[in-house]
């Protein structure tokens, strides 16, 4: 049936309209220009173009862009969508447009062109939505500006995922890299087969640790479901049995949950945050009618599980979700509800975190040293506002808290004695005795104290001493001398005032944030003054060791005193000077100016007048350059490598345990590699360990070395410690009370964080002194409300080739971006064709990439010109229209930035070898001697070598046998005496033979021969 005209008409003026929108796709050049003016040019991705979200990516630091947008001819229209959620209305609000702007043709009601606009529905909140808005958390996540990209990226983890059977299904490669601002992350999955290999793809829907997992149901047990390899481990280290997916956030499956089917609990621990969120919704749905119970929860403290235990809390105090978890009531009656009936098993690991009652105060006993009987919490701040108020505040409510308890401990004291000396003599000598015990241990706290000085003292140790003098001042008069000097001493530090007779504390700072902030950088100076009056001591320790004149000594005594009054790098250049000119040994010299950089001043750099005066002021003041010049190791590797060790004992034994025999012979290759620097005989101990664990890898076994210090966790908890102090002071400022539930909660963490600390510094073995040293002055630092951390904070050589190797990629990006900068200037000029700059970004970006490698010291120039990137960029330029004069110009400066990167990582890698050397000769001095081939030594090294390959006895038995069969080895072969040398040529016998009867009669004598 033939159409009526007149609609085959307006057909044909829809498809003229179309073509003529495709020829000019009149919407993608209003959003793309709009775009480009709000956050930068955009990237091409196939179809689609990549812009940063206006709404979570405009503030113009580094992202990877989230928002795409796509021109579709057929419907004369532009698509735009934000990857990372955000509303379409929302995006093009941003830019000033609407709806009607994403079409070629104006929007018209009733019209066969473009779509009918209709009235929103009013919008369905799911429960995810409803607890991200209880908890205050933006629906979007923000996008972190990191900066500019000063490293590149990083494997810094690999996680296998193991199918039921333990065979391998793939990997998730775990990446870093560091930016200005801080450091990112991102994963790809890679596949396995026995037949084809890796191949960089996605690999079967299966949950991470799923062989755990799976007994961990088959035996009852609560299964932890988490957001992320790295706290699936974390879980794991503290007992749970935890597993999550790859893909991240959104990568849960049907197929994940279908593997958790019989399960009694599983608990879904979830980011903070809204993806993390919305996430936990999806699993908890797809777990329903395969699962007995459900909780959600997050971390009582930081992001998610790992921030959650490295702050020390145990599993029961992770938070329900309100409005998430099922078991968590909700709304106004939420609190006079009855609590849901749960499992005793269950709230043994999840807990609603409600703050109990405490019948007096909890303080952590850090702060009082040896006194155990009035607790005080840790100090110590970082944010710039609370510097000010925040910081008088706080050691106002400290001394009033420690002042008052210390006068109910006295007061109790006085009255059990009292009590006791109505009913008996015995019990009132006892009673009094025990006063007597506590007054003289107050009154040593404060002789020791004022020994110091209370300049030298710390926030906390001045409010025990103010809270000891108040209380023991009727009875003592050490006590009562001390609280004169100290009401001093506070006024001027802290524009504190103690009233001695009510105890009453009042601070003129906390009212004028000027005054709080000069009293708070002097504390700080005071910090500083610590580490250089330590390092100082340091000094003059070694240049005592010397066998100078005494004379000499005392003057270089003075000249250490002047560079601890003036600590720059001018005044170390100088005291080098004068400490080589009066004969200190070189090696002595190098140790006083490693102790002067990295305890007395780290991080310090020269200024640009010392720069000019003292060309080695660098070097000065680069610790890990003088820890490079000393002949030997500073700490004993073998010392730092026990943990570590212990460690991967245990990785090896759940290897064994899996039979993956790819993983097992990367981990006993660590062993070994982690081995070879210890002695002689702690190597022999660990082999036996590895032995025993490998003939039964069920057993338990306890560490080698359990008293010796795992660097990396002490650092992490240093670093937790620097982070949450200042943390828990300001929420007891917020809530003005040192009780306070929530200040008290983290004042728990940063306590246990802080045991840690001081443990490892009295009684860890495998310190330094002067590591220890630097732990002692950060806890001063964090004290004083300094809550930065040095980067270099342990003095091993495997800490010291890291610092180097991030210090070499954060040059190697800051001298590629400034050439990438003036390569940029150059075409950002009228003689360039405009848009130049734009449209060779990518080209531009892979050359720089390779060069800052170069940079580096991880390629060569010879890997560069192999690369071709630089002709790849020129015939860019080439085809977007530059002159061949300006693209020689171009030419000229990435040759020239070209042999700047070379140059730079010559340097890289010549600083990397030397860290090698080092372990290399440690490795060779501590190589054990080979036995005489012959001995049963010899024969039980080689069994021992080959039970350790993975051998089962009958090879090992072959081996042995055929091993017996060679009584010598070949350089042990009888040597002829120069009168039983051969007479003959080296292959006459064959040539005689080969020649046998050519020419000539048999010869009966070969029959003998």
């Amino acid at each position: 049936m033939t159409a009526p005209a007149p609609n085959r008409a307006s057909r044909a003026r829809v498809r003229a309209g179309a073509r003529e929108a495709d020829r000019n796709r009149g919407s993608f050049e209003t959003i793309t220009a709009a775009l480009e003016q709000k956050v930068g040019p955009g990237r091409t991705a196939g179809e689609w173009t990549r812009y940063c979200c206006p709404v979570h990516e405009a503030d113009g630091g580094h992202h990877n862009p989230s928002l795409i947008v796509k021109y579709l001819p057929d419907a004369g229209r532009t698509k735009v969508q934000c990857k990372a959620g955000c509303d379409d209305e929302l995006v093009l609000g941003q830019l000033g447009l609407a709806v009607r702007d994403l079409y070629d043709a104006p929007i018209t009601r009733g019209s066969d062109v473009g779509p009918v606009r209709r009235a929103p529905r009013p919008r369905q909140l799911s429960a995810a939505d409803r607890a991200i808005d209880a908890a205050g958390l933006p629906l979007v996540k923000p996008k972190k500006d990191l900066g500019d990209q000063v490293s590149a990226w990083k494997q810094t983890a690999v996680y296998p995922y193991a199918r039921e059977d333990g065979t391998v299904a793939g990997e998730v490669i775990r990446e870093e890299a560091w930016f200005d601002k801080g450091r990112d992350k991102r994963f790809h999955q890679r596949a396995w087969s026995p037949e084809n290999g890796w191949a960089d793809t996605g690999f079967d829907p299966i949950p991470f640790q799923l062989p755990r997992v799976l007994d961990a149901i088959r035996e009852g047990q609560v299964v932890y479901v988490c957001e992320g390899e790295k706290d699936v481990l974390e879980g794991e280290r503290a007992g749970l049995a935890a597993t999550t997916n790859a893909g991240g956030a959104s990568g849960w499956k049907p197929e994940h949950a279908a593997w958790l089917r019989g399960a009694h609990t599983v608990v879904i621990v979830t980011d903070r945050d809204a993806p993390g969120y919305r996430r936990a919704e999806r699993v908890m749905a797809s777990l329903v009618g395969l699962v007995q119970r459900v909780r959600i929860v997050q971390a009582a403290t930081g992001k998610d599980l790992f921030d959650h235990l490295a702050a020390g809390h145990d599993i029961g105090e992770l938070e329900p979700i309100p409005h998430l978890d099922p078991l968590t009531p909700t709304g106004p009656a939420a609190t006079a509800a009855p609590a849901p009936e749960i499992p005793a098993a269950e709230t043994d690991v999840v807990s609603a975190a409600a703050s109990a009652p405490q019948e007096g105060p909890s303080m952590p006993s850090h702060a009082y040293g040896s006194n155990d009987h009035v607790p005080a919490p840790n100090p110590g701040n970082e944010e710039v506002d609370h510097v000010s108020r925040g910081w008088a505040s706080f050691m106002q409510l400290l001394m009033q808290y420690l002042i008052a308890a210390a006068r109910r401990h006295v007061e109790a004291n006085r009255q059990a004695a009292e009590e006791a000396a109505a009913r008996d003599a015995d019990e009132k000598a006892r009673a009094e005795a025990k006063q007597a015990t506590d007054r003289a241990a107050a009154e040593g706290r404060i002789r020791k104290l004022r020994e110091r000085g209370f300049e030298n003292a710390s926030r906390t140790e001045i409010a025990q001493a103010v809270a000891d003098a108040v209380a023991y001042a009727p009875d003592s008069e050490t006590a009562r001398k001390a609280l004169v000097a100290l009401k001093v001493h506070v006024k001027d530090r802290y524009g504190i005032e103690i009233d001695a007779l009510s105890g009453q504390v009042t601070s003129d700072a906390a009212a004028s944030p000027e005054l709080a902030a000069s009293l708070a950088a002097a504390d700080a100076d005071r910090a500083s003054a610590d580490r250089v009056n330590k390092a100082r001591d340091h000094m003059v320790e070694m240049v005592a060791r010397e066998g100078l004149d005494e004379n000499v000594k005392e003057e270089l005594y003075g000249e250490i005193e002047k560079w601890r009054a003036n600590p720059s790098a001018m005044r170390l250049s100088e005291l080098t000077k004068k400490l080589s000119d009066k004969g200190v040994g070189a090696e002595t010299v190098t140790k006083i100016r490693f102790v002067a950089s990295y305890l007395g001043t780290p991080g310090q750099q020269p200024t640009s007048a010392e720069l000019g005066t003292y060309p080695d002021a660098v070097t000065a003041v680069t610790a890990t350059t003088e820890l490079r010049k000393l002949p030997a190791p500073l700490v004993d590797l073998g010392e730092e490598a026990k943990p570590g060790i212990d460690k991967l004992f245990v990785d090896y034994q759940d290897r064994l345990k899996t039979g993956n025999k790819r993983m097992i012979a990367e981990t006993r290759e660590k062993l070994n590699r982690a081995m070879a620097v210890l002695t002689p005989e702690d190597q022999a101990k660990a082999r036996a360990r590895g032995n025993d664990i490998r003939k039964n890898p069920a057993g338990r076994f306890t560490k080698l070395w359990p008293e010796h210090v795992d660097r990396d966790e002490l650092a992490a908890q240093t670093r937790a410690y620097a982070l949450l102090a200042p943390q828990a002071e300001a929420a007891a400022v917020r809530a003005n009370s040192i009780d306070d539930a929530t200040a008290s909660s983290m004042r728990k963490q940063v306590d246990r964080h802080h045991k840690a600390i001081t443990t490892a510094i009295t009684s860890g073995k495998g310190l330094h002194q002067l590591e220890k040293d630097q732990l002692a002055a950060v806890l001063r630092d964090v004290d004083a409300g300094k809550t930065s951390v040095p980067e270099l904070l342990f003095a091993t050589d495997r800490a010291a080739a890291a610092y180097d190797a991030d210090r070499a990629v954060r040059i190697a990006h800051n001298a590629s971006h400034a050439h990438r900068r003036q390569v940029e200037k150059v075409l950002d000029t009228n003689a360039v064709p405009n848009g130049t700059v734009r449209r060779t970004r990518d080209e531009l970006t892979q050359v720089m990439d390779v060069q800052a490698a170069m940079a580096a010291g991880r390629a060569s120039l010879s890997d560069y010109e192999r690369t071709g990137v630089a002709e790849k960029f020129d015939a860019r330029l080439a085809a977007s229209g530059v002159s061949q004069p300006m693209r020689n110009r171009v030419t000229g400066n990435l040759l020239t930035a070209a042999g700047e990167a070379a140059s730079l990582g010559k340097q890289a890698a010549r600083i990397v070898d030397r860290w090698e050397q080092r372990r290399e000769t440690v490795e060779a001095a501590r190589a054990p001697e080979t036995p005489v081939y012959d001995s049963a030594e010899r024969r039980e090294a080689f069994r021992s070598n080959l039970e350790a390959a993975g051998l089962d006895p009958d090879q090992v038995a072959q081996r042995m046998a055929a091993d017996a069969g060679r009584a010598k080895p070949v350089s042990a072969a009888v040597k002829r005496a120069p009168s039983e040398a051969r007479q003959t040529m080296p292959g006459a016998g064959v040539a005689r033979a080969y020649q046998r009867g050519k020419g000539r009669g048999r010869d009966d004598n070969d029959l003998d021969r």
